[in-house]
């Protein structure tokens, strides 16, 4: 199994190439969040933990009208596309058909790279 470092995106194909191995991580308790992934050690680079790699979150924006000026995300691994459903103009081979459950929708399909700012999603989240 692969082990990604949170802070350098390093790689570690086994434990023995970490700096610690769960559950012995100095602090662990204060370094985790409630509910998150438990990690399998820490970087002998940084000492940031070390988690097994996760597929990435993908987000599709629906559009009609108006611009998407961007994609803020707190995590690296968020993959993000624009379906923009204003089709006037558009040639028929742009179209895609995007279906799922109650939806039947058409429009233009953009790929969007989100910006990486924690800081700002915390601030959105919290009550003003």
């Amino acid at each position: 199994m692969t082990y990604v470092c949170d802070n350098c995106e390093a790689k570690y194909e086994r434990e023995d190439d970490l700096k610690h191995v769960f559950p012995d991580i100095p602090d662990l308790l204060e370094r985790l969040d409630a509910g998150g992934t438990v990690p399998a050690g820490e970087c002998p680079a940084y000492g940031a933990l070390v988690y097994p790699p996760r597929d990435p979150i993908r987000v599709l924006v629906l559009l009609d009208g108006g611009l998407v000026q961007d994609v803020v995300a707190d995590r690296r691994d968020v993959d993000a596309a624009v379906l923009d459903m204003d089709i006037e103009g558009a040639d028929e081979d742009e179209i895609v058909r995007v279906t799922g459950d109650g939806y039947d929708l058409r429009g233009t399909l953009q790929a969007h790279e989100p910006s990486l700012a924690p800081a700002v999603i915390d601030s959105a989240w919290r009550a003003a």
